[in-house]
């Protein structure tokens, strides 16, 4: 077995250089988590690509498993949250042999659409299977749409960066090109993105704060814990009726994401369009290309 540096090493090498982007799931387990799999995985001797592999086999497998009622809808929920552990540890290990891949970089975006979109369809139709309740069916296809639609939503600025403005050979005719051009020389310029990095703080900071909060309901690597705890107290107390309706723990949860999530997707794409916010991110894609070609 090959000799691994200790923990607290491998979290100076695998994770102190990506904790500023650390994100909310990370921060509260994964990131806890992962650097013991990790380390078990380098003296296995297991690299980067086995991790990906395992992260797709138990999150797809584990989203098919919501199809299934009791404690296969437990174990498919876990699952899910092991294949967020495996997505860690893939890149851990890529950080620590100092090697990188586009390629798998795609494999990762693909896994994330696969299982945030497979996950929530299955437990729908499981829902439906186990109990009959159509509502929660259409619940779950709604929520597998609309994980998709974030997806696409926080990908919208660089898309449109890249087919109107790096892929456009027509670009210096279109007046919103020029308009962004001309406001770009108006504005200062942005601080070099590695200026103060040794400087950098260890980790983001957390608070009980209504961004906080919102973030960690959005986040689907936190969403699913929450179900696993209700699967779990379904097992325990079973179905009950309330007003007439027939509800389990994790059928009021998927209910109440199916009315969360539309909610969250509608103020991000008012925030993208009225508030400025598309605007200032392909501001901010224009400077970092202009800082790249300057480096």
């Amino acid at each position: 077995m090959p000799e691994v540096a200790s923990i607290p090493e491998l979290r100076r090498i695998c994770q102190d250089p990506v904790r500023e982007r650390n994100d909310l799931a990370g921060a509260i387990y994964g990131s806890r988590i992962s650097i013991v799999v990790t380390a078990l995985f380098l003296r296995l001797g297991l690299g980067a690509n086995s991790a990906s592999r395992l992260m797709l086999l138990s999150g797809s497998g584990g989203s098919l498993l919501l199809l299934l009622p009791g404690w296969w809808r437990v174990a498919g929920l876990v699952l899910v949250m092991v294949s967020y552990i495996f997505d860690c540890v893939d890149g851990e290990i890529a950080r620590y042999h100092k090697i990188d891949s586009y390629r798998w970089a795609a494999f990762d975006y693909v896994h994330h659409m696969i299982v945030k979109g497979l996950a929530f369809l299955c437990l729908g139709i499981g829902l439906y299977l186990e109990y009959g309740t159509v509502w929660a069916m259409a619940a779950g296809g709604l929520c597998s749409v609309l994980w998709l639609v974030l997806m696409a939503i926080r990908d919208l600025a660089p898309a449109l960066f890249t087919k109107k403005i790096v892929l456009d050979d027509r670009r210096a005719l279109n007046p919103a090109y020029l308009r962004l051009v001309e406001n770009l020389r108006r504005l200062p310029d942005a601080p070099a993105a590695n200026a103060q990095a040794d400087a950098a703080p260890p980790g983001p900071e957390y608070g009980l704060r209504p961004w906080v909060v919102r973030t960690f309901l959005v986040s689907f690597d936190l969403v699913v814990p929450l179900f696993l705890a209700a699967a779990l107290f379904d097992r325990l107390a079973g179905p009950f009726h309330l007003a007439g309706a027939f509800l389990t723990p994790v059928i009021v949860l998927i209910y109440a994401y199916a009315v969360f999530l539309p909610l969250h997707a509608v103020d991000l794409l008012l925030c993208a369009m009225t508030r400025g916010g598309l605007r200032d991110e392909l501001y901010d894609l224009a400077r970092r290309i202009e800082s790249f070609k300057k480096r």
